[in-house]
């Protein structure tokens, strides 16, 4: 289903060179009146429902695969895939995601975020124990024998010392590849009672130093700030908005200038919803053709066998 979301005029404007700025939210609503998943055209501000929130496939954390065509969501600890193209097709579930520290017992853990960096699966997690800490964590999305999707920490919560699993709250996550860092969303601020973190955005350096930057504040007034993505010269930040207003809220934030210039609200049928995932992912309700391949060969053959003559 195409339906047209509100953007503000002078969003619309600026978004007009970006032919393919494309984004995909999520929601966790319960019930099949909400979609679970949306493809957000932010030229046009069309939007395309890709799937319900029927049979567990609501979306807590989104990641986009764009080589290979593959969104990746998941519903509290269950991991899913969906291919470029299967508009109305719920996702198919791939395994549960599991912690484990000698590979013999495993904790099922909800995932927050969902990230793809090179060719890799992370997400961010801030169900802690006494085990295991608040962080980043590689996903295998291959199962194992069991069926579980293990995961392995990247990086953990440095106020994580001991027996505690640390404050961080990161309700979304992206990787930004020209920073070579993770980009996260602080969902609590646990400052006024004398932690570390805001609500606000960070990076955190979990390949490097480790070190946690922040960035940016939330925009004012917007505390319910979830998913992220990166793209397009933005890092978009989704809000899911209860209480009668139910909406989902989505704001640019310029990577360039470091302000907050573009918005858009897309609304929802009821109130139910709880979080909201993101991904940046070009083209995602179209089919990713099969000869495409084979035909970009083609064509550098030919340039090969010009080449030959050439010479």
């Amino acid at each position: 289903m195409r339906t047209l979301i509100v953007v503000p005029a002078f969003a619309a404007a600026a978004v007009a060179s970006g032919a393919s700025a494309q984004l995909v939210f999520g929601t966790t609503s319960p019930t099949t009146s909400n979609p679970a998943a949306v493809y957000l055209d932010i030229t046009s501000g069309t939007t395309t429902t890709l799937w319900n929130s029927a049979a567990q496939k609501k979306v807590n954390g989104m990641a986009a695969d764009t080589v290979n065509g593959r969104l990746y969501s998941n519903d509290a600890a269950r991991l899913n895939k969906w291919d470029y193209g299967s508009v109305g097709t719920a996702p198919t579930l791939i395994g549960g995601m599991y912690r484990t520290s000698d590979n013999v017992n495993f904790t099922a853990t909800g995932v927050s975020g969902l990230a793809f960096a090179n060719n890799k699966l992370y997400g961010t997690t801030s169900f802690g124990s006494t085990v295991f800490k608040r962080g980043i964590y590689e996903i295998n999305t291959v199962p194992n024998s069991f069926g579980f999707c293990v995961m392995t920490a990247v990086w953990t919560d440095p106020t994580g010392i001991g027996t505690l699993s640390g404050t961080a709250d990161f309700g979304g996550v992206d990787y930004n590849a020209a920073d070579g860092k993770f980009w996260v969303t602080n969902s609590t601020d646990t400052t006024a009672s004398g932690g570390t973190y805001q609500r606000a955005i960070y990076t955190v350096d979990a390949f490097g130093s480790g070190a946690m930057v922040k960035v940016a504040d939330f925009p004012v007034g917007h505390n319910q700030i979830d998913g992220l993505a990166i793209g397009g010269g933005y890092a978009w930040l989704t809000e899911q908005v209860g209480g009668g207003a139910n909406v989902v809220n989505i704001f640019g934030f310029n990577l360039a200038t470091l302000q907050y210039d573009k918005s858009f609200s897309f609304t929802l049928a009821d109130g139910s919803q709880r979080a909201s995932g993101a991904a940046w992912a070009p083209n995602a309700y179209l089919t990713i053709p099969a000869p495409a391949t084979g035909l970009f060969l083609g064509l550098g053959l030919c340039g090969m066998a010009r080449r030959r003559r050439a010479a």
